[in-house]
């Protein structure tokens, strides 16, 4: 049971980071901090009034120490007091989105767009006629297709 006061939440984020730390030698992520203690029937807000909660536990350096990851600003993690731990930086390429993958009319613009709709019309008007009939494309196709990107 999680007594309901400042102290009692230091306590609880403590031993959850020091759990964490034995566990998985990783931080206890303070996001799942506030999850946890409703878990338990604390909401820090009624507790801590104002004060944040990542401003509360690193004012208790103590007991508990918070660590922010350097590009991942929402990444908080607590350790125990006594632990050195920094998060690995992700590498520059990896931070980076992957290359928008080219869509297959991404290259075609204007007269182009127009010349090979066109020219795909055209072969569409020189098939047999039964042939001809089974090809159903609608209008708004069509305009999207010859559309100006």
């Amino acid at each position: 049971m999680v007594d309901r006061s400042p102290e009692g939440i230091i306590e609880f984020a403590t031993v959850r980071a020091q759990q964490a730390w034995d566990d998985h030698k990783q931080p206890y992520l303070l996001a799942r901090l506030s999850p946890d203690l409703m878990a338990e029937g604390i909401d820090y807000r009624e507790v801590l009034g104002e004060q944040k909660l990542k401003e509360f536990l690193a004012s208790h350096s103590e007991k508990i120490k918070v660590t922010v990851h350097p590009q991942q600003k929402a990444k908080i993690g607590l350790l125990p007091a006594d632990v050195d731990f920094q998060y690995d930086p992700v590498p520059e390429a990896a931070t980076h989105s992957p290359p928008k993958r080219s869509t297959p009319d991404s290259g075609l613009h204007g007269s182009k767009r127009r010349y090979i709709v066109g020219s795909f019309l055209q072969m569409v008007s020189e098939l047999d006629e039964a042939d001809a009939k089974q090809v159903e494309i609608p209008a708004h196709i069509l305009a999207k297709l010859l559309r100006e990107k």
